[in-house]
C-alpha cells in the first residue's frame, strides 16, 4: 500500500501494477477510453475506502495470500504494526473492516494517499474524504477508546525501524521549529525544507528528498524510502532530540 508519494516510506501495499482476484471472486477487467473497468461480484462500493479495497483486494478484508500485504486495504505488517493495528489484531486480515479502515485513517494522516499510491488514485482517495468516512457508522464500536491525541512529544528517543509514524514526524517538526502534533502540515513541510536548504514551496519532491538525503547521509536518488527515514531517525536523534 506505499510507494510514490509526499513521504513514500513505507507502502502499506505494492497493489495497483496489475489486478489480482482473490477470494474466488470473479473479476473482469477492460480497458474503455483509456481507463480501466473494473466488474467484479464483489458488490458496490459504499465509500471512497470500499474503491480502495476494491482496486487493492477486490475488497475482501480478510485476504491473506501470503505475499506479505494483508486485510482489504492491504497493509505491510510493519505498517499495520507500526499505526497500532496490532491493539484489534496480529494481522491486518483478522481484523474487522471497521478496524481496518480506523488504522488506514491514522497512515493517512501521515503518510497521505501516495500510501496506496495507485488505488487511491483510481478509487479517487483523499485526506478529506478518506477521513471523512466514520468506520463504526454501521453500529460497530471499538472495544476500547481509540481517540488519539496529538503527537506533542517524541517519547524520547526516536525507533530507527525506517517508519515514519507520528513521532517520526514530530520530530520532523521539533527540527524545524514547529509545534508538533505527528502531522506534516504544509508550514511543517516549509520548515524541513528551510533545514535542508531546499525552495520552501511545501511540497516534498525529489528535490528536497535529495536535499534532505545529502543532510542525513542517505543515498541520494530522491525517492524517500525505508533508507531515508532510518538515516532521517538516526540524525534526530544525534541533533534534535
Amino acid at each position: 500500500m506505499f510507494s510514490t508519494n509526499d513521504f513514500p516510506d513505507q507502502p502499506v501495499s505494492r497493489r495497483g501494477r496489475r489486478l489480482r482476484i482473490a477470494g474466488g471472486g470473479v473479476v473482469a477487467a477492460s480497458l474503455v477510453g483509456g481507463g480501466l473497468v473494473v466488474a467484479s461480484n464483489a458488490g458496490a462500493a459504499d465509500t471512497v475506502w470500499d474503491r480502495v479495497a476494491a482496486c487493492e483486494s477486490t475488497n475482501n478484508w480478510s485476504i491473506n495470500t501470503g505475499n506479505g500485504y494483508y486485510g482489504g486495504l492491504q497493509f505491510s505488517f510493519q505498517t499495520w504494526k507500526g499505526f497500532g493495528g496490532q491493539k484489534y489484531a496480529y494481522t491486518a486480515d483478522r481484523a474487522t473492516k471497521a478496524q481496518q479502515i480506523e488504522i488506514a485513517q491514522e497512515v493517512l494522516k501521515v503518510q497521505g494517499p501516495g500510501a496506496w499510491p495507485v488505488c487511491s488514485q483510481r478509487a479517487g482517495l483523499t485526506v478529506a474524504n478518506g477521513l471523512a468516512v466514520d468506520p463504526y457508522g454501521t453500529g460497530e464500536r471499538p472495544s476500547r477508546d481509540t481517540t488519539r491525541p496529538p503527537t506533542t512529544s517524541t517519547g524520547g528517543k526516536l525507533a530507527v525501524d525506517g517508519i515514519r509514524g507520528p513521532k517520526t514526524n514530530a520530530g520532523i517538526e521539533k527540527w524545524g521549529g514547529r509545534p508538533m502534533n505527528g502531522y506534516l502540515d504544509v508550514a511543517d513541510k516549509q520548515a524541513l525544507q528551510r533545514r535542508v536548504g531546499a525552495s520552501p514551496d511545501g511540497i516534498i519532491g525529489p528535490m528536497t528528498t535529495k536535499a534532505l538525503q545529502r543532510k542525513v547521509g542517505a543515498d541520494v536518488d530522491g525517492a524517500w524510502g525505508p533508507q531515508t527515514t532510518t538515516r532521517l531517525q538516526s540524525y534526530l536523534n544525534r541533533h534534535v532530540l
